[in-house]
């Protein structure tokens, strides 16, 4: 991915402790040759494709233990150990601890990120979202949360901007149906539950498309369990943004085909609060685009709310 597309200011291998490159070598089993940076993502963490000495590769990440986001790695790892081997995902090989990081490996993947613009890459990753609710259903990770014991506390923010007052340069259409906005968001929870695990973080740069045309998810860091339609719907403003209407997509795909509407228009305008919100925070220092890509999603989601709900 070239520097412009660059989301993250990530870690490079070259800058880990030599201590801890020649722990990974050891744990990987061959010395690192070329390390390939992942330049996109919103985490700061090294994540890098190593080509080794052994004529294989390995996909690493590593952050230090007392960072804030390790909890996001560890969990990432967690869920991936614990994957039924049917799932397309890039399997775990080893975690480990050594001079105050924390690594993951994984098998390499050849490929890169889908374009939803072009259909028949759209359609392989339709596909991917209708493998994982059938073989993530039942939930096979025990100690998942649900949805909404996860993602509760964060999709209030309409109902907050109710209470408390709205941002200033809050768009048109939001101000003049907030209280309706509100309404709506406070249903999300008690309509998403379900008993599949869910990856809730599907976007395009957290897939994978192989030369074969298969997709492949990774970044499995907010797993939950909850209704089998929330992965594809937490993707649709991806679509949207690429310039095609979700809406025909949900009414035949089969892990949305017959869902409640009313259903997926709460979740929806949960995320659009959610991102209305946190795009008006201070940017991370060390992830300097989270902020636009969180407004851009707002846009067009709302926007496809918009279009759902018929408001004025």
């Amino acid at each position: 991915m070239a520097d412009d597309e660059s989301t993250a200011n990530r870690i490079e291998w070259g800058q880990l402790p030599r201590q801890v490159r020649a722990a990974i070598e050891q744990r990987i089993g061959g010395r690192v040759l070329s390390a390939g940076g992942q330049r996109g993502g919103f985490s700061h963490g090294m994540a890098a494709r190593l080509v080794l000495s052994n004529n294989t590769t390995a996909f690493v990440k590593a952050i230090p233990t007392d960072d804030e986001l390790v909890p996001m790695y560890r969990a990432e790892a967690h869920t991936s150990a614990q994957l039924p081997a049917q799932v397309p995902s890039p399997q775990l090989q080893s975690t480990f601890e050594t001079h105050g990081w924390f690594v993951a490996a994984f098998d390499d993947v050849d490929g890169r990120h889908p374009n939803l613009d072009q259909p028949q890459e759209l359609a392989a990753v339709l596909t991917t979202v209708e493998q994982l609710a059938i073989v993530l259903t039942p939930n096979p990770i025990p100690d998942a949360p649900t949805i909404a014991d996860a993602y509760g506390p964060e999709l209030i923010c309409w109902q907050q901007f109710a209470e408390h007052g709205p941002p200033a340069d809050l768009d048109e259409w939001s101000l003049r149906n907030l209280d309706r906005l509100a309404e709506l968001e406070s249903t999300w929870g008690e309509r998403a539950v379900g008993e599949t695990l869910l990856h809730t973080d599907l976007r395009p740069d957290n897939m994978l498309l192989r030369p074969d045309g298969t997709v492949v998810v990774v970044d499995w860091a907010w797993p939950c369990r909850g209704a089998a339609w929330i992965d594809l719907v937490s993707l649709a403003p991806s679509i949207a943004a690429s310039g095609i209407d979700p809406n025909p997509i949900l009414e035949v795909h089969p892990v949305t085909r017959g869902t409640d509407p009313a259903a997926i228009d709460a979740f929806l305008c949960a995320l659009v609060g959610y991102w209305e919100r946190h795009s008006r925070r201070p940017p991370p220092p060390r992830s300097p685009k989270l902020r636009n890509y969180q407004a851009c999603s707002a846009h067009v989601a709302r926007e496809w709310l918009n279009r759902r709900v018929g408001w004025l």
